[in-house]
């Protein structure tokens, strides 16, 4: 405690400009007379949790920074909030968008993003993908009992929440963005959409426009790789990974300050600022990228298999529901 009281101190006078007094400007953000804040200044008397809070805030020290003192192995993580209500997921958008929004249009910053399945924000640029996605999500998070299980065709979000997910869709599509996807990328969405619909939570017709959908954005992405030199909006790669499982881990680089977000249940996510930790994992998701293919950059020939076997596989689930519409039904 000595040793983070002492330094705690050194940054307070190293944020506070020279020509002010130190100990007057701790008075006033902490509301004391000038004894007492000389008193703390001195280490006569130690700042409270909510002093230190309050003038971290106020000078911009990193808490972070404060607390692993003399721990070089431990640091401070942010969570995500949890999702409680249909209401939350709102909530949720608009702190994922406070997060990107400062690295869009910027030369200086980027996202390294290590991709189990497809990413998120790929669905955000449809109101139905947004509205299946929100579906998916509410029914694996059991926000709602299960005896009061809904179908998909009478599941509703707001506008406000539809905007508020094509807001974090176009912030991500304006960074400069690396992805590595793993093999079995487009997987899961599809044996979601399977089991819903197997579950009858969802008709032939949703689900058939919703695969439609799917095909219309890989055609986007398709496009983007393939004409990347034409792209002036942001520098964006992609990167196929046969060997390893990603894991939906991101590391988002502004003005060389790294921020490392890890998934650890769904929706939840540990945000590191520790320098230290963020640079080792931005080292293990840049060794995978040894073992990638990039697509951005290979053959014409590689780079068609890759999106045709995208494009197959969702065939395959268009084929699997027309045959069972035209199933006869037996009374």
């Amino acid at each position: 405690m000595k040793n983070i009281s002492k330094f705690f101190i050194i940054k307070l006078k190293e944020k506070i400009p020279k020509h002010i007094s130190v100990t007057d400007e701790v008075a006033s953000i902490l509301g004391l007379n000038y004894d007492a804040a000389y008193r703390r200044l001195t280490g006569k008397v130690i700042f409270n949790i909510n002093e230190v809070v309050l003038l971290s805030k106020t000078l911009d020290i990193s808490l972070n920074e404060l607390f692993e003192v003399g721990e070089s192995n431990s640091y401070l993580i942010r969570e995500t909030a949890p999702i409680k209500t249909l209401n939350d997921f709102y909530g949720y958008f608009e702190s994922l968008y406070n997060e990107l929004a400062p690295l869009a249009n910027n030369d200086d910053a980027s996202i390294l993003f290590g991709a189990r399945e497809l990413p998120m924000f790929y669905f955000f640029n449809n109101p139905l993908l947004i509205r299946f996605k929100v579906f998916l999500w509410f029914s694996i998070l059991k926000v709602t009992p299960l005896n009061n299980r809904i179908n998909f065709k009478d599941f509703l979000i707001t506008d406000k929440m539809i905007e508020s997910a094509q807001k974090v869709g176009k912030a991500y599509n304006k960074i400069n963005v690396t992805e590595i996807w793993s093999f079995g990328s487009i997987n899961n969405v599809l044996q979601q959409l399977l089991y819903l619909y197997n579950m009858q939570q969802i008709d032939s017709y949703d689900a058939k426009n919703i695969c439609k959908i799917l095909i219309d954005e890989f055609k986007k992405i398709e496009e983007s790789t393939f004409n990347i030199n034409q792209n002036t909006e942001r520098k964006f790669e992609l990167y196929h990974n046969e060997l390893i499982m990603m894991n939906n881990s991101m590391i988002l680089k502004h003005k060389n300050k790294l921020h490392f977000g890890y998934p650890y249940a769904l929706l939840k996510f540990f945000i590191i600022d520790n320098q230290k930790a963020c640079r080792a994992q931005e080292i293990y998701i840049k060794e995978q990228m040894r073992h990638a293919t990039c697509i951005t950059n290979t053959s014409s020939k590689e780079h068609a298999r890759f999106f045709n076997h995208k494009y197959a596989k969702i065939e395959q689930v268009l084929a699997i529901i027309d045959n069972e519409e035209n199933k006869p039904l037996f009374l």
